[in-house]
């Protein structure tokens, strides 16, 4: 009978556990769960479209729970650029239903950061952040010679596409902020330029380092999550 009292508590005890984990790994990289009334934060990872990006969601949640966002971490098709927008359309939407309606955000870094700004450019979200966005895929001439001539079919992409899926020949509905590292070789300073300075809505913040600035540079996140949450966006 004592055995059996005692498997009961250790069970109870196990399931308490348990319940308290998500918020648990909410409180993680320095904060606390999101608090009542957060707002919704759709975060879109990096990886040229073709990889995951396993430190993405280590790097962004703290910040954007600090910021007063609740965080839900898209997960999109890879080798399929047309399907990771979608992908994303839908996440945004279930989002705003689940939220009763309300504004919804994106952050997005790298490939992320492109579609996060797709998002903002069709007005699916209130406003995003894009940390160092190939904005002009038609330009966007690295990834060429890092995984080889076939790269953007193998993205599923055609130069019509490339065109349609380019966030600088798109139009611009939404607040933007472009965060670009003045050292990036991956996506270069003037291409940020020409699309801050072709639209109103969209801001450029040029921050020291390259294209993993915010790696070494944490305080580039939580000043751009901050941005996000500023209550006239």
């Amino acid at each position: 009978m004592k055995v059996t009292k005692l498997f009961v508590i250790l069970g109870f005890a196990f399931a308490l556990a348990l319940a308290g984990g998500s918020s648990a790994r909410a409180a993680a990289d320095g904060g606390a769960p999101p608090p009542r009334g957060a707002l919704p934060l759709l975060l879109i990872h990096g990886g040229s479209f073709l990889f995951d990006d396993p430190t993405f969601q280590a790097r962004t949640e703290g910040p954007a729970i600090a910021a007063g966002f609740a965080p839900h971490y898209l997960s999109y098709p890879l080798g399929d650029l047309p399907g990771a927008l979608i992908a994303a359309r839908k996440g945004a939407a279930r989002l705003r239903r689940r939220y009763d309606g309300g504004d919804v955000y994106a952050y997005g870094s790298s490939a992320g950061g492109t579609i996060a700004a797709l998002l903002a450019g069709e007005g699916v979200v209130s406003a995003a952040v894009a940390k160092a966005p190939p904005s002009d895929l038609l330009g966007w001439e690295w990834p060429l010679s890092a995984y080889g001539p076939d790269y953007y079919e193998r993205i599923g992409t055609s130069p019509a596409v490339r065109r349609r899926l380019s966030p600088l020949r798109r139009p611009m509905e939404r607040p933007l902020l472009v965060v670009q590292g003045r050292a990036d070789r991956v996506v270069p300073l003037a291409m940020s330029e020409t699309f801050a300075a072709k639209f109103r809505q969209v801001h450029l913040w040029v921050v020291p380092g390259g294209h993993a600035t915010e790696r070494t540079h944490p305080g580039v996140t939580r000043r751009a999550m901050r941005w996000l949450g500023k209550p006239h966006l």
